[in-house]
């Protein structure tokens, strides 16, 4: 039911896309919306939209501009993105996503569905428009997130249609899990927490699930039991990880890459996912956290153990990872982003 709404793919933005790949990959056509596509709602066209104009027209593509809005709006942004160097096409008023003015721009643009794409931020409207006309799309991030009312709502279920594509993709891809691995004050937790929200996938803390399993807290383990007991529940909780659960974000502690024993059944538990920082960027975040929230094994180590301890396990993770993600300077959201643009 939701398929008719999937994007053929996303982006950050329209100024992220690789259209050099495109162009490679046989495209000859763009048809972008402009209102948080190219833009903020209702604002002029600016040095970014001509810069990419220029850019796009040099390596060989044709542009249509296809808005809903109004003929006043549209015309004012066209001939302000129309200086020297740039040829492109507009329609206003295109009561998207009916598929007429699609068809249209391909006219104007001498196009054809197969060599053309359509670039926008909505679901309802753009996306949903381009496949009813036979055109792949990408879905763009909307530049400002303060949109009016009627838009705010469709968003809601755009979310949702987003849940189910990024899990129908998934499926596609024969992917079961993903993996995130890194020393701690990496994020793991809360990049996978935010990650498991947005693939509608279920989130699982190796570390919490033992404390489930053994009844007792990590601290107690490793008070009670010693570390190599609490590295062999990390295994035995990597194999009933294995055995039982699939479309999961799985944040995995510390320390669990690091016994042989545990790199292939992490490999073949899902994608892995590397959150790799600074030395600098650790320490600060490792820093920030509660004693009570700081791994056992850590909190109890000085300075110079556990930056020796860094120094030697960051190493490891790369060669168990099938992805890598750089933290340093990025939020929680932008971590989760840039993870899921990397599966």
């Amino acid at each position: 039911m939701f398929r008719r709404f999937y994007p053929a793919e996303m982006a950050e933005s329209s100024y992220d896309i690789d259209y050099e790949e495109l162009y490679r990959k046989g495209y000859r056509g763009l048809i972008y919306d402009i209102d948080n596509t190219l833009v903020e709602h209702g604002a002029d066209a600016n040095a970014e939209v001509i810069e990419l104009f220029r850019r796009l027209n040099k390596i060989g593509f044709r542009i249509c501009l296809l808005s809903n809005n109004k003929a006043p709006r549209v015309r004012r942004f066209y001939r302000g993105a129309r200086v020297k160097g740039v040829r492109l096409h507009y329609i206003f008023n295109a009561h998207k996503p009916a598929r007429r003015n699609y068809l249209k721009a391909m006219v104007l643009m001498r196009t054809t569905k197969k060599n053309t794409l359509f670039i926008g931020d909505q679901i309802f409207t753009d996306v949903y428009g381009a496949n009813r006309s036979g055109i792949r799309s990408i879905l763009v991030k909307p530049i400002n997130k303060a949109e009016e009312v009627q838009i705010v709502a469709k968003r809601k279920l755009e979310r949702i249609i987003l849940r189910f594509y990024r899990r129908d993709r998934w499926e596609k891809m024969n992917q079961l899990n993903v993996v995130l691995i890194g020393f701690a004050g990496a994020g793991k937790t809360s990049v996978g927490k935010v990650l498991a929200a947005e693939m509608g996938f279920d989130f699982i803390d190796t570390d919490r699930y033992i404390e489930e399993k053994v009844g007792m807290s990590i601290a107690e383990i490793f008070r009670t039991k010693g570390e190599e007991y609490f590295r062999d529940l990390e295994t035995m909780a990597l194999k009933g990880i294995l055995k039982s659960r699939t479309h999961s974000v799985i944040a995995a502690g510390a320390g669990m890459p690091i016994r042989l024993k545990n790199q292939k059944m992490l490999r073949k538990l899902g994608t892995v996912v590397y959150l790799s920082g600074s030395e600098e960027e650790i320490i600060r975040r490792f820093s920030m956290r509660n004693p009570e929230e700081q791994p056992v094994l850590l909190s109890e180590k000085t300075d110079g153990e556990r930056r020796e301890l860094f120094l030697r396990w960051r190493f490891v993770y790369p060669t168990v990872a099938h992805r890598t993600v750089d933290i340093d300077d990025r939020t929680v959201e932008q971590v989760a982003d840039a993870v899921r643009d990397a599966l």
